[in-house]
This record gives C-alpha cells, sequence and structure tokens, in this order.
C-alpha cells in the first residue's frame, strides 16, 4: 500500500495510490508492506533503489545509514503494538530525496498514524500556511511551484517531525515499563508482608513481568542505539543540502538530547529490573529457608516421641514395663513430654 501526502495551498492531502498513478507533487511517500509493483513504480519515479527487508535488517552501520542516487538512507527500528499489549521493533526505513520523503515499513506503528493525523489536521507543523487562500482540492493553483520557498526542505521538515513522534512513542514505553515496575515492587514487599508461601502463582506471574519488562527495556535500548547513529548522519546530510536547515538542525540537537535523556533513564530502569529480580529470588529463599525451617524443627521435636515408641515396640519377652497396669498410660505421657518440651525450648530460644 501506498500513501501520497501532497502539499495544497493550506492543508496536506492523503491518498491511497496505485503503483500506476502515484502522484509526482506528493512530498511524502509512505510504503507499508508494499508489493513489488509499487517498490519498482517508487523507484522508477525517484531514481533510487528500495532495499530489500533483508538489508533492512542488517546490522552494520553501513547498510542502515548510506547515501546513494543522490539520496540519504536511514533505517532505524521502531516500536509498534503497545496500544495492542505486545510492543515489539521493527525495522523502518526512511529514504531522503531532494523532492519528498521515502518511508518503508513492514510492521504498523502508531507513530506514523499520530503523526500522519496530525500533519492533515494541522499541516503548519510541516512549514504549510494556513492562512492564505484556499483554493478548490486539487485544482493546479492549489499546488505549490516548484522551487517555491514554501516547498524548499519541506521534506526534511516531515522527516524531522516524524522521528520526534517515534522518539515520543518510545518515551511512552519507557513510562510504561517504569510504572509496571513500581507496581511490582508494591506486589513484591505486599507479598513478603503476607507471607504468601513460595511457589505461587503469585512468585511465577511476578518473575514473568520482571522478565518481561527487562526484555522491553533491552529492546528499547537497541532500538536507541540506532537513533544514537542516525542523529550524526542526519546532521552530516542537512549540512550537505545547504543554507535553510539552521531550523532543521536545531530540532535534530534538541532529539539528540531526548535520546540521551531516554538512554540514561533506560540505564536506570535496567539497574531498577535488575534489582526487583534480586528482590525477589531473596524474598523466595526467605520463603523457603523458613519452610525448611518448620520441618527441621518439626523433625528435631518428634524424634524423642519416636525413640520411645520404637523402645516399647521390640517384640522381646522379658520387657518389665509390658506387665505393669500403667506402663501404656506411663509410655503415652513420656512420648508427650518429649514432645513438648524440645517445643517449649525451641520457642523460648526463638528459633520458630
Amino acid at each position: 500500500m501506498i500513501q501520497a501526502f501532497i502539499p495544497l495551498e493550506n492543508r496536506m492531502a492523503r491518498r491511497l495510490s496505485p503503483a500506476d498513478a502515484i502522484p509526482g507533487e506528493a512530498a511524502w511517500l509512505d510504503l507499508s508492506n508494499p508489493t513489488a509493483q509499487e517498490i519498482e513504480a517508487v523507484e522508477t519515479l525517484c531514481g533510487i533503489d528500495i532495499p530489500t527487508p533483508e538489508e533492512m535488517r542488517e546490522i552494520e552501520v553501513s547498510s542502515r545509514l548510506y547515501s546513494e542516487d543522490g539520496a540519504d538512507f536511514m533505517t532505524v527500528a521502531v516500536l509498534y503494538g503497545l496500544d495492542d499489549g505486545r510492543p515489539a521493533f521493527a525495522p523502518v526505513t526512511f529514504m531522503l530525496t531532494r523532492e519528498r520523503l521515502i518511508t518503508l515499513r513492514y510492521s504498523e506503528p502508531k507513530s506514523f498514524m499520530i503523526f500522519a493525523a496530525r500533519l492533515c489536521q494541522d499541516p503548519s507543523i510541516a512549514g504549510i500556511l494556513k492562512e492564505n487562500a484556499k483554493p478548490l482540492p486539487g485544482s493546479v493553483s492549489a499546488m505549490p511551484a516548484a522551487g517555491t520557498e514554501r516547498q524548499n526542505g519541506l521534506a526534511e521538515r516531515l522527516l524531522i517531525g516524524l522521528l520526534e513522534t517515534i522518539v515520543d512513542r518510545m518515551a511512552d514505553l519507557l513510562e510504561t515499563i517504569s510504572a509496571d515496575l513500581d507496581k511490582i515492587a508494591d506486589d513484591i514487599f505486599s507479598s513478603s508482608a503476607s507471607k504468601k508461601p513460595t511457589g505461587t502463582e503469585d512468585f511465577k506471574k511476578l518473575l514473568q513481568r520482571i522478565g518481561a519488562a527487562g526484555d522491553l527495556t533491552s529492546r528499547v535500548r537497541e532500538a536507541l542505539a540506532t537513533f544514537d547513529r542516525l542523529m550524526p548522519f542526519l546532521q552530516l546530510a542537512l549540512d550537505s543540502r545547504g543554507k535553510g536547515m539552521k531550523d532543521a538542525r536545531a530540532h535534530i540537537k534538541i532529539m539528540a538530547r531526548d535520546v540521551h535523556s531516554l538512554n540514561d533513564f533506560v540505564a536506570f530502569l535496567s539497574n531498577k529490573t535488575t534489582f526487583l529480580l534480586d528482590t525477589t529470588v531473596g524474598m523466595i529463599s526467605i520463603e523457603q529457608n523458613g519452610i525448611i525451617k518448620i520441618f527441621s524443627v518439626a523433625s528435631v521435636a518428634f524424634l524423642p516421641p519416636t525413640l520411645i515408641a520404637s523402645i516399647y515396640g521390640m517384640n522381646f519377652q522379658y520387657m518389665p514395663e509390658l506387665s505393669w497396669s500403667f506402663g501404656y498410660p506411663m509410655a503415652v505421657c513420656a512420648m508427650v513430654l518429649s514432645a513438648v518440651l524440645p517445643m517449649m525450648f525451641f520457642r523460648m530460644k526463638g528459633w520458630f
């Protein structure tokens, strides 16, 4: 599917475009799970070679960030599935030419939908004015003239706005992870206070939640690493485009600081995840030690009665106590006392 975003006089129009009718005046072409025919059509229109999904998954910086055929290619990991409760990351390639921005993705990041909705509702975020005359949509007078000041830098502004939205979504995910870790901490200490037995489903769920938070944190770290490598390359790409990119460079610096702050926050969340994991394992060990202690005390307490019962259970012919009238009550009392006295001693020592 190809979504074409066309700048008009006072708004940004979004249209689904077939492969054989891609509007040449589009400032942004968004390729979502494109077919081979759609990719070929975009390559013919823009004069570039679009990377394959295998090339998008390459980890080498030279395969993710490069310039070719007068266009700059940038591949980063983008978050998707946060609203569905199954967040994940997938590579997305941004292709910046002199005329337009082209994005290639095989996932459905919410950041793209958010930015597209904002762009169509408030095109001023891309430098398209709203207060001018309002010609009919699609008319010749509605199209910006090639080389006008309004059109200069539009693709770059679209790219920066989209990247900022992606970074905001990662920040939202980190906030969600932080809130979940706080809830996990409350559950850990409350479960310890209520003396729940170890090995219950509660402890298992706690460990699963901690593991999921740690896995997401590590994935965010990997995604931010791609943005760390992207920022200097994008800065150089804008510098090579000459003057008029001062505001764009300022946005890149702000975004780079945001990415650096998120990296620090990710490091904090990683340490917190490790702390909660160690705490949970420690709580489980304490519960296990308590249970083992109870069994140890019980076995020691019942050892003397077992000894007495074993003595009088022997099959010897001559045992004086067997002929006594009070032999049985005496043996029972001896077993009770031998069990109670050790328990009282253990209680006095505070061993249980």
